[in-house]
């Protein structure tokens, strides 16, 4: 045998190099990794809880985006797409702001305070009226507390329609000084094709208050379009402020039984010295149709100089009531009148603009406050 051979045959013993290992400590090192993972796995039991987002918002909705259908939807004047949420938080939701994207918005929420599990639906009434055709998109922000400050986006898409009714001047507004020789003309026009051999008329016309006047003012029809004209004149004694009001038509159209106009006169300050406010600065009810009498009023509190003596109080529409509960001095120069709104019938279908007036004498002055009320059916 060659010194090769032989160094190949000392190393196929392994034994004479590497001597055989203990049994014990072949277990000891197959059962080191299970002791470390149990080791880290333990944990004082007063420790919270793992979560892999403790931070989730409490407020949750069905859905974060509608889409209303079939495209496009058929003529309708208000659009009324909900949102449904629950809190599952472990804290009470305060809602602080519902931000619209647009001013045809005004969304309602059932309640601003959510109890955990508490579960509530958010509304946004669109007006069509003179909303453009095709595809639309509203938003509204939710700004929340749970007790952190939150804030969520909704979305509702539709596919409106070709104009139907179409208003302009969609408001109203006459600023400045203003006299009885002001004339301002609002046109309606109905766009429907089967309206065109039968137009829509209209049947009465009212204002909401003694410092505007509106009539009809005649009908036309141009390019397959019928028009109805309304004219407005105003009052030489508008007291100093700026005025809300409505304008009412009414017609013989069943889709549109009730068409309103919001007017706003004057931009005359009042003096420094004579504040006059009001909160809040509009206000709103709930219309129950089935149960009128139950139907939700608002309040309002006026700080009013202390001159002022308040002579009477003026609604549209006529079914709501208006109330003095109780005037108190605020300081020597101020009072404050606390005044109740509450519906004791139903008004005509579609009326969703209302107004309250405060008339009050300075002397032999006359004073007014205005402000607007929102009508909301249910």
């Amino acid at each position: 045998m060659n010194d090769s051979a032989a160094a190949i045959q000392g190393n196929s013993n392994p034994t004479a190099e590497h001597p055989s290992v203990p049994p014990w400590k072949i277990w000891t090192l197959l059962a080191f990794p299970c002791l470390v993972s149990a080791a880290f796995g333990m944990r004082d039991p007063g420790a919270p809880k793992l979560s892999p987002n403790a931070d989730r918002p409490s407020l949750v909705f069905d859905s974060y985006m509608r889409h209303e259908g079939p495209d496009p939807i058929s003529s309708q004047p208000l659009l009324s797409p909900y949102f449904v949420f629950r809190n599952k938080g472990m804290q009470t939701v305060r809602i602080k702001e519902l931000v619209p994207s647009c001013g045809c918005l005004a969304p309602e929420i059932t309640s601003k305070e959510i109890p955990p599990g508490g579960d509530g639906r958010l509304t946004l009434p669109i007006k069509t009226r003179n909303e453009p055709a095709g595809l639309r998109e509203y938003l509204v922000t939710v700004k929340y507390e749970d007790p952190k400050p939150r804030e969520v986006a909704l979305s509702y898409k539709v596919v409106l329609p070709e104009k139907q009714i179409e208003i302009e001047p969609r408001v109203l507004m006459v600023m400045g000084r203003i006299s009885s020789t002001d004339r301002d003309i609002i046109s309606i026009s109905d766009h429907r094709p089967e309206r065109r051999e039968s137009p829509m008329k209209v049947t009465n016309v009212t204002s909401s208050c003694s410092i505007f006047t509106a009539k009809s003012a005649g009908f036309s029809a141009v390019d397959g379009v019928n028009r109805n004209a309304i004219e407005v004149t105003y009052s030489d004694s508008i007291p100093i402020g700026q005025h809300r009001g409505i304008i009412t038509v009414s017609t013989d159209d069943a889709t549109y039984p009730t068409l309103q106009i919001p007017v706003i006169l004057g931009d005359r300050k009042r003096p420094l010295d004579e504040p006059v406010t009001v909160s809040p600065d509009s206000g709103r009810v709930i219309v129950l149709s089935a149960t009128p009498e139950k139907s939700t009023g608002t309040s309002f509190s006026f700080s009013l100089p202390a001159r002022w003596k308040v002579s009477h109080l003026e609604t549209s529409p006529p079914q709501l009531i208006a109330k003095v509960e109780k005037t108190e001095s605020e300081t020597p120069d101020s009072s404050q009148v606390t005044v109740s709104v509450v519906l004791h019938e139903l008004p005509r279908k579609g009326t969703e603009l209302g107004s309250l007036i405060l008339h009050a004498k300075d002397g032999e002055e006359s004073e007014m406050v205005t402000v607007p009320v929102t009508l909301l059916w249910r």
